[in-house]
């Protein structure tokens, strides 16, 4: 029975693609993006999380929480009366993540929905996803895959058969910016991203789009060309940036990146939107 290293499951979730969905968040990622919000998700293995704003200054945990990196230790948790301490990270098989989509098919069935895989990196757990998919595709549920598109490119092809809508980020078009925002350049997530086009599947492309960082006239021109060439791009969905996830960096002993502290109002988001939408016919969709 194979297992993956989940960061959680997000139930009745409606963002991760169509309808009311299971959301898997896996853990493990090769990217490092400068804006990401969920930093906790990251690094493959469970990472010991410290709720400040709950901490009780009591002693009971000796104090691990002043260690740049302490030990994820269940006791911790165990032992702190406060609930300031918690573990992001669990292993399951595909087959209990799918007995938990299962509680949850009548609202698949009547809203179009189904589960989705996310991360981290679905293709930084090729293997597993591939189970997870396949299982439920022999149980009759729907399935998308959120990816950023760095990975092996033979994984993606074998998915395609069980994929409903592959929701593919657009971080960034300029290469050395993308290397510079994310730490790894867009070359072989650009070859992916035809790759897939060639082969068959079903895009959306989502774009998180950052005040000061990407959302420049040419990257947002940049997505525009992007949808136009491919004729499997159905769909450009903006994803504006939100500035929730400063306490995840505290909660995890991390520097907090320098990013907007503020969300992009809704009439830059909505400019952008009309700049993408100048020089493309898909539709360019605000979630």
């Amino acid at each position: 029975m194979m297992e993956g290293n989940l960061l959680k499951l997000e139930h009745f979730a409606t963002h991760d693609g169509p309808g009311i969905r299971l959301v898997v968040f896996l853990k493990g990622c090769p990217l490092r993006c400068r804006w990401c919000h969920t930093p906790e998700s990251q690094n493959t293995e469970p990472e010991l999380l410290y709720l400040q704003e709950k901490c009780q200054h009591c002693g009971a945990c000796g104090n691990i929480f002043e260690k740049t990196a302490p030990p994820v230790r269940q006791t911790y948790v165990e032992n702190c009366p406060a609930g300031a301490l918690k573990i992001a990270g669990l292993r399951m098989s595909a087959e209990e993540i799918i007995t938990e989509a299962e509680k949850e098919r009548i609202f698949f069935d009547e809203s179009g929905g189904g589960l989705t895989i996310s991360g981290g990196e679905p293709l930084f757990q090729k293997e597993f996803s591939f189970s997870l998919l396949r299982l439920a595709a022999e149980c009759g549920i729907r399935c998308c895959v959120e990816t950023s598109g760095f990975g092996d490119p033979n994984a993606l092809k074998s998915w395609i058969p069980y994929v409903e809508w592959f929701l593919f980020d657009c971080k960034e078009t300029d290469p050395e910016l993308h290397r510079r925002f994310t730490g790894v350049d867009n070359r072989l997530i650009l070859s992916n991203l035809n790759l897939l086009d060639q082969w068959g599947g079903s895009i959306i492309l989502r774009c998180p789009l950052i005040p000061g960082v990407n959302g420049r006239a040419d990257h947002l021109q940049g997505i525009a060309r992007l949808a136009e060439r491919l004729g499997q791009i159905k769909e450009i969905h903006i994803e504006p940036y939100h500035p929730l996830a400063m306490e995840h960096y505290r909660r995890l002993h991390r520097k907090i990146p320098s990013l907007p502290k503020e969300f992009p109002s809704p009439a830059v988001v909505e400019a952008w939107r009309q700049q993408i939408a100048e020089f493309t016919a898909k539709p360019v969709i605000i979630p």
